[in-house]
């Protein structure tokens, strides 16, 4: 099969993950987009438990879009890097290709083995936001032409293009403003009965 990696905090998980993981999903034409929360944060943010944010994930998943566990089970400091790899060793039959926001764009550098990272699999750019413009002229300044023959920025005047994120949600949450039009009715309903970002 061919398997988008939609990879991220999930704290909390919300529409804007759901809208960017159908579209990839659909344009790229993956068999399956895996919405994969990270065990711990690269650049050392702290995190909602990883139960937690596995559960809420799982609350988005329908046709095609599934909720995996993989990254957290492999434990320690997420490294896309290092989880591919073990995605690709663990599941030889598949092809995987990892996704990223185009607000990662610039600290893509940052990341560990970053140039390895897309010579060795194939990288979908979705827009986000603010950052949905000149998205191709960013990532060959950043990243270096060399690298774009691995690269597919999703792009059109139909793509469905957002600015929600998390840390939104959770400042909203905290400040008492009102988040139902940012995640699914699940996720804010197991918000609530947990009392997460209070």
């Amino acid at each position: 099969m061919r398997i988008g990696i939609l990879g991220g905090t999930f704290d909390p998980p919300h529409l804007g993950h759901l809208i960017a993981a159908v579209q990839m999903k659909e344009r790229l034409r993956f068999d399956e987009v895996w919405l994969m929360p990270v065990a711990s944060h690269a650049f050392g943010k702290k995190l909602t438990s990883p139960s937690h944010r596995l559960s809420m994930t799982k609350l988005l998943e329908c046709t095609g879009l599934i909720a995996s566990d993989f990254e957290i089970k492999l434990g320690g400091i997420s490294s896309t890097f290092h989880t591919m790899r073990a995605l690709k060793k663990d599941f030889p039959k598949h092809s995987f290709t990892f996704c990223i926001g185009s607000d990662l764009i610039s600290d893509f550098q940052k990341w560990d083995n970053w140039k390895e990272l897309i010579s060795e699999n194939p990288l979908a750019i979705y827009p986000r936001g603010y950052e949905s413009s000149d998205i191709i002229k960013h990532a060959e300044t950043v990243m270096g032409k060399g690298l774009m023959s691995q690269i597919t920025v999703i792009q059109g005047e139909d793509v469905v293009v957002t600015n929600i994120s998390s840390t939104i949600i959770r400042k909203r949450i905290q400040e008492g403003y009102l988040v139902d039009h940012l995640v699914h009715p699940d996720v804010l309903k197991y918000i609530t009965q947990f009392k997460l970002y209070r």
